[in-house]
């Protein structure tokens, strides 16, 4: 049993010394301006408010929905022309004297509403799915709002989670201790 333990020992004191000069990689992490014995120290503050900003960020990209209406409202009116052309026609037809130029305008309409009522449809179709990440945009925006209050009423400064490996070689045991910080 001692021998199995001893082995331990020197199997994690052989990793610690040979990943002890291995550099971690701080690439994308906050510089802080304070240096140590030469080196800066590299402080990752995880805060919510930093998480809603970036969601309500994401979501502002999206919800922007002007073109959209500009794209029902052009859509509308040709369709509303195509409908126009299409009451004329019918109306021309009812007399005897007027029905060739009512046929024609039935068949001008055609065109007009084959370009009208898809744009219209798909513009609509737009303005929901812009209106929705709009929706969520100001979701997020009143749950940041109500974090803040939180925070400020409580006080809240930060949460700290720590875990440090120990090694007890009194009792020839190893572990890892949590540490929770309010």
């Amino acid at each position: 049993m001692n021998n199995k333990i001893f082995f331990l020992f020197l199997l994690v004191a052989g990793l610690s010394f040979a990943l002890a000069n291995e550099q971690p990689d701080l690439h994308g992490m906050p510089e802080t301006k304070v240096p140590s014995k030469g080196e800066y120290v590299y402080l990752v503050e995880l805060d919510s408010i930093d998480i809603y900003k970036e969601l309500i960020a994401q979501e502002d990209a999206e919800s922007s929905c002007v073109m959209d209406v500009v794209g029902i409202v052009v859509g509308s009116s040709i369709t509303g022309f195509g409908a126009f052309l299409v009451g004329s026609g019918l109306y021309a037809m009812q007399s005897p004297d007027d029905r060739i130029e009512g046929k024609l305008l039935i068949l001008t309409s055609i065109p007009v509403l084959l370009i009208g009522i898809p744009v219209m449809v798909v513009n609509i179709g737009d303005y929901k799915v812009h209106k929705k990440h709009a929706m969520k945009r100001d979701k997020y925006q009143e749950a940041l709002d109500r974090y803040k209050v939180r925070m400020q009423e409580e006080g809240w400064k930060s949460v700290q989670f720590m875990v440090v490996p120990t090694l007890n070689l009194a009792k020839a045991s190893f572990g890892a201790n949590a540490v929770l910080q309010f």
